[in-house]
């Protein structure tokens, strides 16, 4: 059965946010909510912010666009075809190119050509947009507000950026202002460079050691290279500034939801919980919690008697009974043996899902506290790399069992826990 509360998010928002700490499974699972919704006749794009390469494996795109990032690419009709999407063209998937994004900003926001030239061909620039801490969360940012703005999808959903500080990528619009607006870059645009080398000397007499230690490193030239590139962006922050203030608007507007991807570890459980309050306390759309590789009992609950010390007796001797009759009958005495073989890997498993129970408890709570979906996806024996990965997921997420009534949290029936 559909799941109607997050099959509406998919048909309701035009943004949709996969959040959480690295390594949950964010990519593959905003994959699988991408395909679910093009299944469902929508303009689709999925936006990976993963430097790595699964997504497009996953969706089984050509190679040769990995050399050509930045762009968004259609999924090819062979696999639309395998994901049930009835309707070619109704998927792309799109990998962040930072270099790209950034020359794009420059483009749109310097104030003349020639003060677009003296940018790209910065050397400070050519650093700061392909590996300055923070810079790949702004590009982000700004290629989902282009994206968003030229309206050419139905929904965009997000893979957000793997970075340290889970929610680093709301705000780096907002610190890339405050950068500019800051008073180092104001003593470093006016004082220095206005004088030239003058410049250099004054600062070696305000900031000997720091200078000194700049020179061993870069020379002199680093100075100045700085000190140019901070004042050819300097007629740019206003357009930094108006984007920040769109980017934000359209993260935290009703039109956006955010889901939060979590594993069932005990470590990245209580990460994702932390995680989950600061969401809160920011103002984040949190519609759900997804909790990703749950080691979740077939057909509802373990039985009590598999926790328990020793099974009974009763029904140890009927699995033996069923293993040594019929057609592939073991011998008594192997049978014997295979069943209590099989008894003690249920009991085993069975303590791993009643662990991944404890561990998330306080996460699915405070859900159900905040009236938040939660969805569970069963650990598979193989990684969701590959078509059949990402359409069992969609399974789990859309198709596993009905929905509850508003408020209430079942147990993990078919792969499945929520609240609403």
């Amino acid at each position: 059965m559909s799941s109607p509360r997050l099959a509406s998010l998919l048909a309701e928002r035009r943004l949709l946010v996969v959040a959480g700490t690295g390594g949950v499974g964010k990519t593959t699972i905003a994959a699988a909510l991408a395909i679910e919704a093009a299944r469902r006749r929508q303009r689709v794009l999925v936006l990976t912010i993963d430097p790595a390469h699964r997504l497009y494996d996953a969706l089984n795109l050509d190679r040769a666009d990995h050399e050509m990032p930045g762009e968004a690419r259609p999924v090819s009709a062979a696999a639309a075809a395998q994901f049930g999407i009835v309707e070619p063209g109704r998927l792309d998937a799109l990998m962040l190119d930072m270099k790209s994004t950034f020359d794009g900003l420059v483009d749109r926001f310097a104030e003349s050509d020639e003060a677009k030239a003296r940018i790209l061909e910065n050397p400070i620039y050519q650093h700061v947009s392909n590996t300055l801490a923070g810079s790949t969360e702004y590009a982000a940012m700004e290629k989902l507000c282009e994206l968003a703005e030229a309206g050419r999808y139905d929904l965009i959903v997000l893979d957000t950026p793997p970075s340290q500080h889970a929610l680093d990528f709301l705000d780096a619009p907002r610190r890339l202002v405050e950068f500019l607006d800051s008073r180092l870059v104001r003593l470093l645009v006016h004082p220095a460079m206005a004088a030239g080398r003058f410049g250099f000397r004054f600062f070696q007499r305000t900031g000997q050691r720091v200078l000194q230690s700049l020179e061993r490193i870069s020379g002199v030239g680093f100075v100045r290279d700085i000190s140019d590139f901070l004042r050819a962006i300097e007629g740019m922050s206003d357009g930094f500034r108006n984007r920040a203030t769109r980017v934000r608007a359209l993260l935290l507007g009703d039109d956006s939801a955010f889901l939060l991807v979590a594993a069932p570890s005990p470590e990245a459980a209580d990460t994702s919980l932390e995680f989950l309050a600061r969401m809160q306390s920011t103002g984040v759309p949190v519609e759900g919690v997804l909790l990703n590789r749950m080691r979740l009992w077939p057909q509802g609950e373990a039985p009590a008697s598999i926790l328990s010390e020793t099974i009974a007796t009763a029904d140890l001797q009927a699995l033996t009974h069923a293993l040594a009759s019929g057609r592939d009958a073991l011998p008594a005495p192997i049978a014997r043996q295979a069943a209590e073989s099989a008894v003690e890997q249920a009991k085993r498993y069975a303590w791993l899902v009643e662990l991944d129970q404890r561990s998330t408890s306080p996460l699915r709570e405070q859900a159900e506290r905040n009236r938040q979906l939660v969805r569970c996806i069963p650990e598979f024996p193989q990684d969701a790399c590959d078509a059949n990965g990402l359409l069992r997921i969609g399974d789990a997420l859309f198709r596993a069992a009905p929905e509850a009534d508003p408020g209430a949290a079942t147990g993990s029936n078919g792969g499945q826990l929520h609240a609403e």
